[in-house]
């Protein structure tokens, strides 16, 4: 197309073509795009795996330091936190840059993202201009990615220079020579391209994050394979376990229903030759042929307690010690009883209720109730049932583990106070003296015996009644608990064998006024 004279219309017709043709080549699919996305998800999830499994690796030097010599590990341990300083400073580094392209591909909408920005979801992915700005540069200025290869090289030749100390490490280097490589790209006729030019320019942005998450992956593979290295230079003569068995520590043995279980299941290892025994208040307890070591000892108080001792197991440098410090609580064997029958609230007075769940405070039980007005008092709960309501539930919950979970309601029945009895003070039974009749004060109500309530009614009116001689009756009225005069001069008239009828009795108290039964009182 470019050969010959051509006029201006067909030299205009091959330009249009070639730009054409370079929308094309820039025009990424979304299927690609697409595929970049899952890469660079997965991508982080590998991380993660990778950087927890190198945290397990790192403690397990403490683990080398209670089964063998504080020195003999120490070495090794200042050269894995080495490697481990290193690691998260250059992986940080890595995070910032995808932090950077992220908020140049998606400016103010990724700014006002407050979630986790490696699992922020990008959204102008096929921006191929943020990446090679940032990353590569310009004429003028290079990009942050000729700082980052700086960094790739300088973390290399501090591994390497760890691993040329032993010759199993030196077997080691080509493999970390070829996990962070940041050689130049070749081209074959054209010659080799800069490898940040050939990693990051002109990629779409999704592109760039996926390709920055998987120098990351490759610098946490590169920290694993450090690990496990230093941990194999320890003296791993020291014990010779030919027995494993699984171990299975929960955080308790009492779960309440609707809460996790959690447990510790991890392998242990173990030598029948090696015998440990443990020495724990003065008295020595010896291990089985699995080397475990069964304690026991009775708890005779409640509260926080600590078992704290020793464990004694010949060492290749002679008897080894390793101390116990086992926190513990101890609490109180509880039984609840709850007889259906009583499961009674009384309309108009103050019903006391007790609320607890076994295990959990009190400040994380809430309690509500349905048919009436729950309140909290002292260190339980009162209830008022509604006016009209036959029923009352209450519903209780709690804040076990860090989940708030419901845990019981239960139904009572909602009655009326019962109706208290009359009595003539001083008097008991349906006879009395005239003398005993002319002595007392007056009418008093009371509830009954089987009641479990204290409450107050008092005796606001009644009438008395009298047979007289020839058949004809007297009635004298009170407005009070007291006899009226009017009633005592009746009592005075009294022969045995008469009767006295005290009715109309009205009472007042917290179920508001109420009638009394009549009382019937024969003179002896």
């Amino acid at each position: 197309m470019a050969q010959g004279n051509l006029n201006p219309r067909q030299r205009m017709i091959n330009m249009m073509y070639l730009v054409l043709t370079a929308m094309l080549a820039l025009n990424v699919s979304n299927e690609v795009l697409d595929a970049f996305e899952t890469i660079e998800s997965r991508f982080g999830h590998s991380i993660d795996i990778v950087r927890q499994n190198n945290e397990s690796r790192f403690s397990s030097f403490d683990l080398a330091a209670e089964n063998s010599s504080v020195e003999k590990v120490k070495p090794w341990k200042d050269k894995a936190q080495k490697v481990k300083d290193k690691t998260q400073e250059l992986t940080g580094y890595i995070d910032s840059l995808k932090h950077e392209l992220i908020f140049a591909a998606d400016g103010k909408k990724a700014r006002i993202y407050t979630g986790d920005l490696n699992k922020y979801k990008l959204l102008n992915r096929e921006n191929t201009d943020v990446g090679t700005s940032l990353l590569y540069g310009n004429e003028e200025s290079k990009g942050s990615g000729y700082k980052l290869r700086e960094k790739i090289e300088q973390y290399k030749t501090q591994l390497i220079e760890i691993l040329s100390e032993t010759e199993n490490g030196r077997k080691l280097v080509s493999t970390i020579e070829g996990m962070l490589t940041t050689d130049d790209v070749s081209e074959g006729i054209d010659g080799s391209k800069d490898w940040v030019y050939a990693t990051f320019y002109n990629a779409p942005a999704i592109s760039d994050l996926a390709i920055l998450s998987s120098i990351s992956l490759d610098v946490r593979n590169c920290e694993a394979q450090m690990m496990n290295y230093l941990l194999e230079q320890i003296d791993a003569s020291s014990f010779k376990f030919s027995n494993i068995q699984v171990a299975v520590i929960p955080n308790s043995r009492y779960i309440i229903k609707g809460t996790p279980l959690e447990a510790d299941i991890f392998l242990a290892a173990y030598d029948p030759s090696v015998r440990p025994t443990a020495k724990i208040g003065g008295s020595t307890f010896n291990s089985d042929e699995k080397g475990q070591i069964l304690y026991r000892s009775i708890q005779s108080s409640v509260g926080m307690h600590r078992l704290t001792g020793i464990v004694e197991y010949p060492g290749p440098d002679g008897m080894q010690q390793v101390s116990i410090d086992f926190p513990y609580q101890v609490g109180e064997a509880a039984a609840v009883i709850s007889p259906t029958k009583m499961n009674v609230f009384y309309l108009g007075v103050d019903n006391p209720v007790e609320i607890s769940v076994s295990g959990v405070p009190q400040e994380k039980i809430s309690a509500s109730c349905n048919g009436g007005q729950l309140r909290k008092e002292g260190s339980g709960y009162v209830v008022n049932p509604n006016a009209g309501s036959k029923t009352c539930e209450i519903s209780v919950s709690a804040e076990i583990n860090g989940i708030h979970q419901s845990m019981k309601t239960q139904i009572f029945r909602v009655k009326k106070l019962p109706t208290p009895n009359a009595a003539v003070s001083g008097i008991t039974g349906k006879t009395a003296t005239k003398g005993e009749l002319a002595s007392s004060q007056g009418l008093m109500a009371k509830m009954p015996d089987d009641f479990e309530f204290d409450l107050k009614y008092n005796v606001t009116s009644f009438r008395v009644s009298v047979t007289g001689r020839g058949g004809y009756e007297k009635e004298e009225a009170s407005n009070g608990a007291y006899f009226s005069p009017a009633q005592k001069t009746l009592f005075n008239n009294l022969q045995p064998g008469q009767r006295i009828f005290i009715s109309d009795i009205k009472a007042k108290g917290p179920g508001g006024e109420v009638d009394l039964p009549t009382l019937d009182i024969r003179i002896k």
